[in-house]
This record gives C-alpha cells, structure tokens and sequence, in this order.
C-alpha cells in the first residue's frame, strides 16, 4: 500500500494530472499462507504505465483496471479493494480571467468480489473535498440585535420601527468566518452508465459553501467576497444539506436509489480552540424524498 504515481486524466475537453497513493487489498483464502506480493506492485506499475501513454478519461477507471488485472494474477482471491487517494491540479480563470491553480483532495475506491455463480461484482465510489469560506449565523444575528440596540438608545436619531427594520436588513453586519473542508463521496456500479465528473462534485461543494476562497484578491475583490459570504451565513450542518440539495439538483444520469452518499465537512473554527464536524450519510433515493418533500 502507498504506491505513489502520477496518473494523467483526459475527459471531454478538461485535462487535470493526478498524484494518487495506491493501496491494494486481497482477501487470502484459509489454506494459503500469503499472497504472491510481486503480482501486485507488477500489475500496480503495468496499469500505471500504461495509462501514462495513454490517459484516462476518468479517476475510477484507472482503479478498475488495476482491480480487474488483479483479479487475474491473483485467481485464488475472493476479494479485492483498490485505493487511489491523493490531489489533482485543476487549471482554470478567475472572474478577471487571471489563469490560476487549484489542488484538490480525491480518492477512488474500487471493491470487486466474486459471485457464489460465477462472475464479479464491482462496485465504486469517487470522492472529492475542497475548502470554502464559512460564516456562523448566530454572529451575524448577535451584532444586528446589538446594532439595533445602539440606534434605539441614541437620542439624537428619531426613527420609526420600520425604518429601523429596513436599515438593519440592508447594512452588512460582522461574524466569525472560517475557512471548512467539504466532502462527498458517492457510489456508483456501472463506469459506463453512471457518470460522475469528480470536477462536477469539486463544484457542488464549493458552491454549497458562503464563499469561494481564492488564492490571490485585490483590495476590492477581497472586499467582494466578504459581503457576498456575509449574506449568506451556515452553520456546519447547514452546508451539509446545501451540498445534499445541490448534489440532487445537479441531476447526474442513471443514479439508482441505493447507491450510498456521505456528505461531511470540518469547519477549523476561527474563534474556538476546537473544530466543527457535521456528517450525513445516506442513499440516493433517501435524497431524493426528502428534497422532494421540501
């Protein structure tokens, strides 16, 4: 385990390289003392070699292909799990059209076990994190309640309720912000089918978000940033369930009601000695009810 690659990925027009740890697990049977361990780093370097010459348009695929020949150097084997873990290097532009870099955090895990009838049967699951700009809600709420406790106590302002109500829902008020690292990691059973862009789910994280970080900001875009952010204040869980409801509304093809989704995020909290953690864990039609009945 722990085979450190590089691996390119081409797909549609989007190409990102790939810088995965790879951990192979086979199931060994009673009578057999161990596994033939060259077999594996053998088909570990065959697969990533050829996948060098020729790119892949896909994470997943590179963890089937690993898993599928191991499945034949290793005949005796019942089970097998293949982890591709590591970061991607996404190039894209800014709203300024400023080309710039972003690493993102993805793994790939493929399980294969063999049918009692003959056959296998391979299931997937693609996950990616990226970090967003998070601000606390209640915060926000305590300096509006303590702004208007200062307007309603100065004797030199003569306002009307309703003109204290509209002031205070149309000017920026302060919180706490942090930076959180999003998560999603969704099963799926047919490559073909079953189409998720990891770079797609990159995107529904950070969108479920207050804010999008970015590495470089002016004065204004800065400022930007943080007012956008400010309107939009979540809790932890809060974002949890914008990256639920984003997920469905993105409308990924084939996606069958029992394919398992987790959605977890960590919030390094800026005014605590301590960070938040929310997690849900769920299934695809699960989802689907609830974002209908909501």
């Amino acid at each position: 385990m722990g085979v450190e690659k590089k691996v390119e990925i081409i797909h549609e027009n989007k190409r990102f390289s790939f810088y995965p740890k790879i951990s192979a697990l086979i199931s060994l049977p009673a009578q057999q003392r161990g596994i033939h361990m060259s077999r594996t780093s053998e088909t570990i370097e065959e697969i990533i070699n050829e996948v060098i010459f020729k790119p892949t348009p896909s994470v997943e695929l590179v963890g089937d292909r690993i898993a599928r020949k191991l499945l034949e150097r290793h005949p005796y084997t019942e089970k097998i799990h293949v982890k591709l873990e590591g970061k991607i290097i996404v190039q894209g532009k800014d709203e300024h059209q400023r080309t710039i870099q972003k690493a993102y955090e993805i793994s790939s895990f493929v399980k294969a076990k063999k049918k009692e009838q003959g056959g296998v049967d391979f299931s997937y699951y693609i996950g990616a994190s990226a970090v967003g700009m998070t601000v606390c809600p209640c915060a926000k709420e305590m300096s509006q309640e303590y702004a208007e406790e200062i307007i309603k106590n100065r004797q030199d302002l003569n306002l009307s309720d309703d003109v204290v109500k509209t002031l205070l829902n149309i000017l920026p008020f302060s919180s706490h912000n942090q930076r959180s690292n999003g998560t999603i990691i969704v099963q799926i059973k047919d490559l073909n089918s079953n189409k998720i862009d990891v770079l797609d789910i990159i995107d529904i994280i950070e969108e479920s978000m207050s804010g999008k970080i970015q590495s470089v900001l002016k004065r204004p875009e800065e400022a930007k940033l943080v007012r956008i952010a400010h309107l939009k204040p979540l809790f932890s869980e809060d974002v949890v369930r914008e990256m639920a409801k984003n997920f469905i509304l993105r409308d990924f093809p084939n996606l069958e009601d029992d394919f398992k989704i987790t959605f977890k995020i960590e919030s390094f909290e800026s005014i605590h000695p301590h960070n938040v953690y929310s997690e849900l864990k769920t299934n695809v039609g699960e989802l689907r009810k609830i974002i209908k009945m909501s």
